[in-house]
């Protein structure tokens, strides 16, 4: 069994990767931290997982965590992980980011989205964690930077299609839809039912930051610039 603890379990991606791995015949959900829900069961929190998940969340206390775990997914918001990532990879644990953190090779292209990276050392030991296109190099990876949400869904149906010079990669058009549920958990008036709820709208056109991660990403695949017009 793998033992798995994962940072950041009470938000939405978090929650969902507790439900994910609670059912899987070889994990051991071990650890699970939540600075807000500390001392809670989490079950508590996520009633749906009464009677599957019998943790308790807790404060992360790095070397407590890393003796009870084999593998750390991270499920916090971007510009934390950074901050983490450098301690887990000095007690050999493997890590799986979900945040944008550990995504790109070019540092100037995170940073010119996101912020200043301070572990800019380690994004060329970072595999990109798209299983589809890269499972030999996540097999054996230390690092795993975790896609976003509308790059999985663009990058996974244009890389063979890229592969296969069945398109023009100077122009590519993404017109792209997701649930408010990425926001986050966090309240805010502009995911609230009443705001969203029978209509949609496009959001942070052509400076959206998944556009750049998308890009590098089809530009390594294509072994040339891919440019992509990005509708989110």
């Amino acid at each position: 069994m793998v033992r798995v603890g994962i940072v950041g379990a009470t938000g939405y991606a978090g929650a969902e990767l507790v439900r994910i791995l609670s059912g899987h015949p070889d994990v051991e959900l071990t650890v699970l931290t939540s600075r807000q829900y500390a001392g809670e069961k989490f079950d508590k929190i996520y009633p749906s997982m009464a009677g599957i998940v019998d943790l308790s969340c807790e404060k992360l206390s790095i070397d407590s965590f890393c003796e009870r775990t084999d593998v750390v997914f991270i499920a916090l918001p971007h510009k934390v992980a950074m901050q983490l990532v450098p301690e887990f990879i000095k007690r050999d644990k493997k890590i799986i980011d979900l945040s944008a953190d550990f995504r790109f090779k070019d540092v100037s292209l995170y940073e010119s989205f996101y912020q200043e990276h301070t572990a800019a050392d380690l994004l060329e030991k970072a595999v990109y964690g798209l299983c589809e296109i890269y499972f030999e190099k996540i097999k054996s990876a230390t690092l795993i930077g975790n896609p976003g949400c509308y790059p999985t869904s663009v990058i996974l149906p244009l890389v063979p299609l890229i592969k296969s010079n069945f398109l023009d990669v100077d122009s590519i058009i993404a017109d792209s839809k997701s649930g408010v549920s990425g926001a986050g958990r966090s309240l805010s008036l502009t995911t609230h039912f009443c705001e969203v709820n029978e209509s949609f709208k496009a959001y942070k056109v052509a400076v959206h930051r998944h556009n750049p991660e998308m890009e590098e990403v089809l530009s390594i695949e294509a072994g040339r610039p891919v440019n992509i017009t990005f509708v989110p």
